[in-house]
């Protein structure tokens, strides 16, 4: 098979990959550098894909943000690091960490330390440390997790 026949198979292949949910640009280049093309052709396809936008980093990272909050309940910060996986540029991250709606954000934070507090059958201190790194491994921040406990804690009593 000629070049330019296994480019186009290679472009129709990708292009149904990125059809089926939203793709980083690193994740289709990692896919045709798997195909077997030279950098130069997989950077050429994901060019064409970006083209015709199959590929949008934007796109990817607003709808990533979107679905680890709303699905998995993660803070920002798992957010951020899981995005910084996929290479994107810190101006697209801050771009897409900022669809998540502030108040919603709080709400959900509360509602997990709620439900993670009274799961546990603790004294005061060992349930607020508990409660903190449950919420901190979920990628909250220290901050708000300290602040939203020290609330929890105190109407508790």
């Amino acid at each position: 098979m000629d070049r330019k026949a296994l480019l186009k198979q290679a472009k129709a292949k990708a292009a149904k990959f990125c059809s089926s949910k939203e793709r980083a640009p690193f994740q289709v280049y990692e896919k045709l550098m798997a195909w077997e093309l030279s950098e130069d052709e997989a950077q050429e396809v994901l060019a064409e894909l970006t083209e015709e936008r199959f590929v949008d980093e934007r796109r990817f990272c607003k709808a990533f943000c979107h679905d680890k909050f709303e699905f998995n309940h993660w803070g920002k910060n798992r957010i951020q690091q899981e995005l910084y996986r996929f290479r994107l540029s810190q101006e697209v991250i801050t771009e897409g960490m900022n669809y998540i709606d502030p108040d919603r954000y709080q709400k959900t934070l509360e509602d997990l330390a709620r439900k993670k507090w009274n799961s546990l059958m603790d004294e005061l201190w060992p349930k607020k440390q508990k409660t903190m790194a449950y919420l901190i491994g979920k990628g909250y921040e220290i901050d708000l997790v300290m602040e939203t406990v020290n609330q929890l804690s105190v109407s508790q009593q």
